[in-house]
């Protein structure tokens, strides 16, 4: 609740804040990283979400939601539609579907291949 009260103390009352709610560990970050020359360092896992736990990425969602937020997204979108429906029984809050990088080279690649 921190951000919106900083926002609406700052006059922000109407700037909505969109949550990356559920960002899971994903190797479909890879062609983004390697296209920026950023490789992967260290040890993200600190804030992206196991895609083993889906309970815990509901939570923490629904707890952005609780804090202020005022859209959800899920980050990739396309192996957790699961996530994204299970979402949508539990908020009305508009929900972002972010397709990473890996994901539109996957779909690019298999257009190619036919």
């Amino acid at each position: 609740q921190a951000i919106r009260q900083a926002l609406d103390a700052a006059g922000f009352t109407d700037t909505a804040i969109m949550s990356y709610s559920t960002k899971f560990a994903s190797s479909f970050y890879g062609p983004f990283r390697e296209a920026a020359g950023t490789a992967l360092k260290g040890d993200r896992k600190t804030y992206q979400m196991s895609p083993m736990n889906r309970r815990e990425a509901i939570r923490e969602s629904l707890l952005d939601e609780a804090q202020g937020a005022d859209c959800l997204m899920v980050k990739p979108a396309g192996p957790y539609l699961d996530i994204l429906r299970d979402l949508r029984e539990r908020t009305n809050l508009p929900l972002g579907a972010y397709q990473v990088s890996g994901e539109y080279a996957m779909i690019k690649f298999a257009a190619q291949a036919g």
